[in-house]
């Protein structure tokens, strides 16, 4: 009977973790599209890193890949179709997030990896790193930007 209690105390604890997760796993996934679209191609290396922080980091691992990945093409979808009001939406899900000092350093930490990862960190991928600072009210310089 113990057994069976410790598995529901697991499950609901899980299921905690991932509402208390989830506006990061939004902001995660909003700034990756914007800082991926910043100079107009989405590449293979940003992909593959957007991968690996899903796989590597423990406030996004306890979520399905693919509803981070659906959540990231909403973004980039909207952002490639030019919706007016796109990259608006992306920032305020990022600014949700604002005052929140260990999941803004992570997710900006994602962002950089992203914009480095095709060797070439463009004044483009820059200036979104830098919109995302304010989103999150962090200064650039004092987050290592």
């Amino acid at each position: 009977m113990s057994g069976l209690f410790d598995t529901a105390r697991d499950a609901i604890a899980r299921e905690l973790e991932r509402f208390r997760n989830r506006r990061f796993l939004e902001a995660t996934m909003a700034a990756s599209a914007l800082v991926a679209h910043a100079d107009g191609e989405m590449k293979f290396a940003e992909l593959n890193t957007l991968d690996q922080a899903l796989d590597t980091i423990r406030e996004l691992k306890i979520y399905d890949p693919h509803e981070a990945v659906d959540l990231y093409r909403d973004y980039m979808d909207a952002l490639r179709a030019g919706e007016p009001d796109a990259r608006e939406r992306a920032l305020e899900a990022v600014g949700r997030i604002a005052g929140d000092g260990h999941g803004a350093r992570l997710l900006l930490k994602v962002c950089v990896a992203i914009g480095k990862a095709d060797e070439d960190f463009s004044d483009c991928e820059r200036a979104v790193i830098a919109a995302l600072c304010e989103a999150l009210q962090v200064d650039a310089a004092a987050a290592g930007i």
